[in-house]
């Protein structure tokens, strides 16, 4: 079976409450019997930890880590899991293989990872692709659209303010404050929001708009679910931006030529830094420019993915 979407995982971080971050593991070890092995080889892949989503996403992780080996031993499965943002121990990888290695032979292989992935990736949210761009720019736009043909969940940290400061928490109205200064908000408010909300798409690539905006959004976003998969750069005049921003300036209270020239600085502030970060951090860039239309935006995307089709095929 050709696969011709592949998509890879993310690790979300667990909650900060105290407990380990495989504690969920930990609790699957403990029950697991030899009789829930045989349960777990003969029921479909990700028959409850990937519910309506694509194999295809797992089948891929699996692939990026075993690579020609067409299994994982120890060693592949640490590597794997530090890729998604978790730090496991040797206990914990004999744990993995007690459950994973189904046949008993040192490795892990495709049959094998998928079988057990209630119990090795349950609670595993998708693996990240950020969408960078001025605001304006039309990430949300692209976002959406990605997230409607492409089974995927668009995350916007803007939005994820905005819900806030609409539901007038304590926490909204600091908030509104900040925003209507087209200052940044905190780097630990952000990631605590977006924490909360990856929790609710296990299993889901997901793009994440808007973010991250400084260093320290970076460095909290790779301790969050380790290092991105890639990144969408959009480019755009600053002209068209301010332009832009005023056109929808209507239906957003945020919007006026005061606030856009300020988030245009802001922006440029700290837009050499992420790219920088990127660059260091191995991320594969991909630049698109998004001066025309959104359909003009999106044809060039669309070209970009006939060309690599081929080369992403995957036997399955």
């Amino acid at each position: 079976k050709k696969i011709l979407h592949p998509s890879l995982l993310c690790r979300r971080s667990l909650s900060s409450s105290g407990g380990s971050s495989f504690a969920h593991i930990r609790r699957g070890f403990e029950t697991v019997t030899q009789d829930a092995k045989k349960k777990a080889a003969a029921e479909p892949v990700g028959s409850k930890a990937f519910a309506n989503v694509e194999s295809a996403a797992i089948i891929d992780l699996f692939h990026a880590h075993a690579r020609e080996k067409g299994h994982l031993d120890k060693q592949g499965i640490a590597n794997l899991l530090r890729s998604i943002g978790q730090k496991p121990t040797e206990k914990l990888l004999t744990e993995i293989f007690q459950v994973g290695d189904l046949n008993g032979d040192g490795v892990i292989c495709l049959e094998e990872f998928l079988a057990s992935a209630d119990v090795l990736l349950g609670e595993v949210p998708a693996r990240i692709v950020l969408v960078v761009g001025g605001p304006g720019s039309g990430k949300g736009m692209l976002c959406k659209r990605l997230e409607k043909e492409c089974d995927v969940v668009h995350l916007s940290s803007g939005d994820l303010l905005r819900q806030e400061v609409q539901a007038d928490t304590v926490l909204g109205r600091e908030v509104a404050g900040i925003m209507k200064r087209g200052e940044l908000v905190s780097s630990a408010l952000i990631v605590a929001l977006m924490q909360r909300r990856m929790r609710d798409h296990p299993g889901k690539r997901v793009l994440l708009d808007g973010f991250p905006r400084s260093l320290e959004n970076a460095s909290d976003l790779v301790e969050l679910c380790g290092k991105p998969e890639m990144a969408l750069h959009l480019l755009c005049d600053d002209t068209i931006l301010i332009e832009r921003i005023l056109k929808r300036g209507e239906g957003r209270s945020d919007d006026n030529i005061q606030t856009a020239l300020q988030r245009i600085r802001t922006y440029h502030t700290y837009h050499d830094q992420t790219m920088d970060w990127l660059k260091t951090q191995g991320v594969p860039v991909v630049n698109l420019d998004c001066s025309g239309t959104p359909e003009q935006v999106w044809d060039k995307l669309l070209a970009l993915g006939r060309l690599m089709r081929p080369a992403c095929q995957l036997e399955a």
